[in-house]
């Protein structure tokens, strides 16, 4: 029962080791000890706590419990056959019935009887129908042999919460929440020591120790980070159902503060020779004014689902229509597309990553096909954005 759950969680992703799994059979063994076996939700908290080390592996272990312990579980029968053979067991021989379980015909006709005889509401105590106490019959107290009659059960099985996936919302593979794309971000730093020297009172005091007490006294620069970090997103259109991933994602590098410097564009579907400073898409900046201001030492991240028709990316009429030279109204001597201009971008920020919020299994479509060949590209995930900044940072 043990190896076929370990090594299920070992193909769902969860990171264990016969460490763990050691470590999960010395813990149950201890349990064991003076009894024949575990309850289920025992066995699903030691489980858990023996085999999974980080919270986002919860619900892929509560997806792996629920597919082997479920009602439907591979090893539920065995574990329903084994309890069901219990069951009889003690209900033939009254006598090994566990301290305050009652036979279901006793403790069916004990109801009867208490609901003809209860006057009014009940809350605490050991006998009467109500809430609280340890009564057999009501919700919200505790008895091991009791009934559950209205409210919730307090103590609910570990399939159940197994079921509920309360921690769903930490897996990286697919969530997105700020605190997480904060964590993520401050691993893209260059720590360098800036600025003018400041009095440093621990090395002060250390200096001052290894001279025997003769006072010497420390400066030194702070240290900085020197990464630069470039943002250019893709709004509207296709783009719409990931908008709140990336607004996520702009507002914890927004409120990032150890960047040396920041800065954030927007565009639509492809870059044609300029970029917008808001996504409303007016007053298009273009592509030189944007490699003035931003040197190419500056770490690019484009967001954007790289979806679109292929002309919108290939075709050099189409990327003229929607370029700065049609605004100016004349003709360039050779139109550049969408795909041209990404080109420009690549050539000038060299550290660039184009984090990508569209499945994967999509990543075959042609203009996507395109940009993996200029971009690395990562899934818009934690995971995928971690992957993406050890790129960034040449760590790959």
């Amino acid at each position: 029962m043990f190896f076929p759950f370990f090594y299920r969680l070992k193909s769902s992703g969860v990171p264990i080791s016969t460490v763990e799994l050691l470590d999960f059979l010395k813990a149950t063994e201890t349990l064991t000890r003076g009894k024949t076996f575990l309850s289920v939700n025992e066995f699903y908290r030691v489980s858990r706590l023996c085999l999974v080390k980080d919270v986002k592996y919860y619900d892929a272990f509560d997806l792996v419990f629920t597919e082997l312990f479920g009602e439907r579980g591979v090893l539920r029968e065995s574990f329903r056959k084994e309890m069901m053979d219990w069951l009889s067991n003690i209900f033939e021989n009254p006598n090994k019935l566990p301290p305050g379980m009652i036979p279901p015909e006793e403790l069916w006709k004990e109801f009867l009887d208490r609901l003809q005889n209860q006057k009014g509401e009940h809350h605490g105590g050991n006998k009467w129908i109500g809430t609280g106490g340890s009564s057999p019959f009501g919700h919200s107290g505790v008895n091991p042999g009791g009934v559950r009659i209205g409210g919730e059960g307090g103590g609910k099985s570990a399939i159940f919460q197994a079921m509920e996936r309360k921690y769903k919302d930490y897996r990286t593979d697919e969530q997105l929440d700020v605190r997480q794309i904060k964590i993520a971000l401050k691993k893209l730093r260059n720590l360098r020591k800036e600025g003018i020297p400041e009095f440093h009172l621990p090395k002060t005091v250390d200096a001052t120790c290894r001279n025997a007490g003769d006072p010497e006294l420390v400066f030194d620069r702070t240290r900085k980070n020197g990464i630069k970090v470039l943002l250019l997103m893709d709004t509207g259109g296709s783009m719409t159902p990931y908008a709140e991933r990336v607004s996520k994602l702009f507002s914890a590098a927004h409120q990032m503060n150890h960047f040396k410097e920041f800065g954030h564009y927007y565009f639509h579907n492809s870059i044609y020779d300029s970029v917008y400073p808001k996504g409303d898409l007016r007053y298009p900046i273009p592509l030189k004014n944007l490699f003035k201001k931003h040197k190419d030492d500056t770490k690019l991240i484009i967001v954007g689902d790289a979806y679109m028709a292929p002309y919108e990316l290939l075709d050099p009429a189409y990327g003229f229509y929607h370029s700065r030279f049609r605004q100016e109204s004349r003709l360039p001597e050779h139109p550049e597309s969408g795909l041209d201009s990404f080109k420009k971008v690549k050539s000038h920020f060299s550290d660039t990553i184009w984090m990508n919020p569209e499945p994967k299994r999509y990543w075959d479509a042609p203009t996507i096909y395109e940009l993996k060949k200029i971009f690395p590209m990562f899934f818009l995930s934690v995971d995928g954005l971690e992957d993406g900044i050890r790129e960034l940072l040449g760590k790959r």
